[in-house]
């Protein structure tokens, strides 16, 4: 026998299902997974909140295919996360600091004139 006919080490060792590490919990899954209908997508269990919530739905109408609506989906998912951050006292501080920067921004721009 030359090298391209011998045997992968392992080849085929899962082809029989029992013999499957995971084979006991693919077995709990697929037990009547078939009968369940009418599952709603993932998208419907969780309701859209706030502007990640309003970014994802306008990234819902665009295609699967355009890169626009992954980017876009993508975008929600980090304002998702900056807004599961957002606290009474982190809106307080966050407001302050904004308070201040408008401040700055319009004394230096009133200095230029």
């Amino acid at each position: 026998m030359d090298e391209t006919q011998m045997p992968i080490p392992g080849w085929g060792i899962d082809r029989n299902p029992q013999s499957r590490p995971g084979y006991p919990l693919e077995q709990e899954h697929h037990v009547g997974f078939d009968t369940v209908q009418g599952v709603p997508p993932y998208t419907d269990t969780i309701p859209l909140k706030g502007l990640s919530g309003i970014i994802r739905r306008a990234a819902y109408k665009l295609p699967d295919w355009k890169p626009r609506r992954w980017l876009m989906l993508m975008m929600a998912d980090r304002i998702d996360a900056l807004e599961a951050m957002l606290t009474p006292r982190n809106l307080l501080v966050a407001g302050g600091l904004g308070g201040v920067a408008t401040a700055l921004f319009v004394r230096r721009r009133m200095k230029k004139r």
